[in-house]
């Protein structure tokens, strides 16, 4: 990307005040995150400049990666992989009376998320990462080999460090007192093959909206689809969207 369309690229995403701040980026190192002020969001979000919080922000918050038109207004909604909170912000101002628990297990994506869903009572944010055991779990880089990159694509794996929490959906939904979910938003880089080995927790879910990473974990799609009967579904860019019959 040329620097004339670097400038054109933040002044569409951020404004005049994008502009200065990747100016002043480039020349001096700072600042290192900037606050946009996207449409039809309440609060400013904080993003950290030349990082992949600009690309979620964008395909969230600017693209509409979730406006998904629902047959029902959701009061319970999970937001599995919420990375610093653009999907949980999205919901929260599209939906101001549902309950949004957002779970993330990357502690510097955490940090952030928490900054940028304070002024959001209504999001709940998780520090762990969902599987298929409670306990603890590793959290690190993704393999080279698969082409993941960026802050979006930190990886849970089985390991000596047990750096993150694990949890089950199950014990998640006990904790968080919940019953039932209308919705639930997961990109969880390839995890969804451990969370899916069970569909028990599906029974009183009405919605999943899932970017699936088969490039990263062949047969992901594979544990979703065994699972998913009885759901209609519709596939939106890296999106797959599953409505649960009525």
């Amino acid at each position: 990307m040329s620097v004339r369309d670097g400038l054109h690229w933040y002044f569409g995403n951020y404004g005049f005040r994008g502009v200065f701040a990747i100016a002043r980026y480039r020349l001096f190192g700072q600042p290192k995150e900037i606050a946009a002020h996207p449409p039809g969001i309440r609060h400013p979000v904080h993003i950290r400049l030349k990082t992949s919080d600009e690309a979620t922000y964008a395909q969230i918050l600017l693209g509409g990666q979730y406006a998904y038109d629902l047959p029902f207004s959701p009061k319970t909604i999970i937001d599995a992989g919420a990375n610093v909170g653009m999907a949980s912000i999205y919901f929260a101002n599209k939906y101001p009376e549902a309950k949004i628990i957002a779970i993330e297990a990357e502690a510097s994506n955490f940090e952030l998320l928490l900054r940028n869903t304070r002024a959001y009572p209504m999001i709940v944010p998780v520090h762990a990462a969902l599987w298929n055991r409670d306990g603890k779990i590793d959290v690190g880089e993704p393999d080279p080999a698969t082409g993941a990159s960026g802050n979006w694509a930190f990886v849970t794996r089985e390991g000596s460090a047990g750096n993150v929490r694990s949890i089950t959906m199950s014990t998640l939904l006990e904790e968080m007192q919940i019953q039932a979910v209308d919705v639930v938003k997961i990109d969880i880089e390839g995890a969804e093959k451990e969370l899916f080995e069970t569909g028990e927790w599906l029974r009183n879910v009405r919605c999943l909206m899932i970017e699936l990473h088969d490039r990263y974990r062949p047969g992901c799609s594979e544990a979703v689809n065994s699972v998913t009967h009885g759901f209609s579904q519709l596939q939106r860019g890296e999106t797959t969207f599953f409505l649960r019959n009525t």
